[in-house]
């Protein structure tokens, strides 16, 4: 007889009799299944399938690959439905399902569906609390910024480290430019999250409350992760509700400013209030295309906000994208390759807020993190899609060059933005999408 196990928040792990025990299927509260794994005649892992976010499927097929780097692989697929073929994503470093060691690198993270790393990672740290793993540590070429706060969402970093990313990311470019897969110096506890899937689309992450919001096809965070603040333009803000219980909005916030509620939940993760849909849309508006002197400063700003590995990757494509100011619905930020709308909220919401040097800076922090991943997708692709000695060659080159030597390429380019911003010039003429301050955030 299957045993089950009924987590705080409602959701069921189901288990194969005997011992170790095996899971085979989870289902949130509602029912709906969120996990399910096929094991061979013997009881190992065949295959896993995990519900994305988007409520697409993802999925693990244990072995069958091999990767240059670190070889053995196992296969990282999706399909729409549990029926259907799956179609091969890419591959990460084969697993012991059953006896977990480490978390695994991933060859081509940029190809994986938005919300399936995290999704995939909360299998490994559902499956390794099963066992009882005090703790796994990373193993690859790849520990990232995005990596680690991935990882963040699914297991517990070592809390007696002084500076856990700083751990975590500890030579990190090294790594990345030799292709070497070395263990990165931070102790991840597993602590997976339980999943809610609403009937309407809304999906919710809960662990200490909810964490992690989904909606059409927009993730909103917690900005604290265990002492940490995630910088997000997208966030859930907790507040008291009317009957004085907790409650979490999603909501859309920059320069520290509250633009927009989206939906808010109570405690559980259930949906108490839409806000958004009484919002207005932004309504038409001409684009405006980002002037030279913005372009002029990202150009040097965004290798920074990556690894200088990608500066070559970065200085290839981006001549290429289109950049403008424009009306975004219940975004700030609108990215289609290599296309990008900005929302015309931003440059009314500096305006509103009194203008200046340092709030200056801050916007030029805001649209540089809002245009960094569209353009650190495309620059890994561009790098990807050469061939292997000219990549090695470009990552030779790029190692060369530090940090230092690439902050000092931002100074004047930086500087004359900000003077231009600070003097009112280099935005958008003022349109019916701008957006008044609504307090603090």
């Amino acid at each position: 007889m299957a045993l089950t196990r009924v987590r705080p928040y409602g959701s069921v792990s189901v288990y194969l009799p005997g011992s170790p025990r095996r899971r085979f299927l989870d289902l949130d509260r509602g029912g709906r299944v969120t996990l399910a794994i096929r094991r061979t005649a013997v009881g190992d892992v065949r295959d896993l399938w995990a519900r994305n976010a988007d409520a697409s499927w993802v999925g693990v097929l244990a072995g069958g690959a091999d990767h240059p780097l670190w070889g053995p692989s196992d296969r990282i697929v999706r399909a729409p439905a549990l029926d259907h073929p799956p179609e091969t994503l890419t591959v990460c470093g084969a697993v012991r399902w059953d006896a977990i060691e480490a978390i695994p690198p991933l060859a081509e993270p940029a190809r994986l569906p938005p919300g399936a790393g995290t999704t995939l990672l909360n299998v490994l740290a559902s499956l390794a609390a099963d066992q009882g793993a005090p703790a796994l540590r990373y193993r690859g070429p790849f520990p990232t910024e995005q990596l680690f706060w991935a990882l963040a969402e699914c297991f517990r970093y070592d809390a007696g480290t002084p500076d856990p990313l700083d751990a975590f990311l500890h030579d990190a470019e090294a790594a990345f430019a030799t292709g070497e897969s070395r263990e990165a110096p931070l102790d991840w506890i597993p602590a997976p999250y339980e999943r809610l899937f609403h009937a309407d689309g809304i999906y919710v992450q809960l662990r200490d409350g909810v964490e992690k919001v989904w909606w059409e096809g927009r993730a909103y965070y917690r900005p604290d992760w265990q002492g940490l603040s995630r910088r997000e333009h997208r966030v859930l803000r907790p507040m008291a509700g009317p009957d004085g219980q907790p409650r979490h909005v999603a909501a859309l916030e920059a320069l520290g400013h509250r633009l927009e509620d989206h939906l808010v939940l109570d405690a559980r993760g259930e949906v108490v209030g839409r806000p958004a849909l009484d919002a207005p849309d932004p309504g038409p508006a001409a684009d405006v295309p980002l002037p030279a002197i913005w372009r002029e400063a990202l150009a040097a700003l965004l290798p920074l906000a990556a690894t200088p590995l990608l500066a070559p990757a970065i200085a290839a494509v981006w001549p290429g994208f289109d950049v403008a100011w424009g009306p975004v619905r219940r975004d700030l930020v609108e990215a289609r390759g290599e296309r990008v709308r900005l929302s015309l909220a931003l440059p009314g919401l500096y305006r509103t807020a009194g203008g200046g040097r340092r709030l200056a800076r801050d916007l030029v922090g805001e649209v540089l993190a809002l245009v960094g991943p569209a353009v650190r997708r495309a620059a890994a692709a561009w790098l990807d899609a050469e061939p292997p000695a000219r990549q090695q060659a470009l990552l030779e080159q790029a190692g060369r060059r530090d940090r230092t030597a690439l902050a000092a390429l931002t100074a004047a380019p930086l500087g004359r933005l900000l003077d231009a911003l600070s003097a009112g010039e280099a935005l958008p003429a003022r349109v019916s999408g701008d957006l008044p301050a609504r307090g603090g955030a």
